[in-house]
């Protein structure tokens, strides 16, 4: 793991013992797999990977109720996710729900909500 990838995945790890994520997205290199899988376990940070491409993983830690919904997704990867499983995970990794709604509604009828925008 390079000095970079260190911090990074240092750093979520922190961020969500912290509080501050309940939910961590982190795309590994299948080299480093083993160093995050060991980082995780010695923390005891519940966790769940999937297939990424180009030879790399990924690996979602959080809460136990999180990647309890993470895993019923399957071992697909994130580009093969449908609609509803896209939305849901962005709203378990904190990305902002407004814009998770409109993208959510933008994918699955082509427009927004016609009964409140009219």
């Amino acid at each position: 793991m390079s000095n970079g990838e260190n911090r990074l995945f240092s750093h979520l790890l922190y961020e969500y013992k912290k509080g501050i994520r309940r939910l961590v997205l982190y795309t590994a290199r299948i080299e480093e797999s083993e160093v995050c899988r060991m980082k995780l376990k010695k923390s005891g940070i519940n966790w769940h990977e999937t297939p990424a491409k180009e030879g790399r993983v990924n690996f979602f830690f959080g809460d136990c109720p999180c990647i309890s919904i993470i895993k019923s997704f399957g071992d697909k990867p994130l580009n093969s996710f449908d609609e509803k499983e896209d939305f849901i995970l962005g709203v378990l990794l904190g990305y902002d729900v407004t814009k998770q709604c409109e993208r959510y509604l933008g994918n699955i009828e082509k427009q927004y909500c016609a009964a409140c925008c009219g």
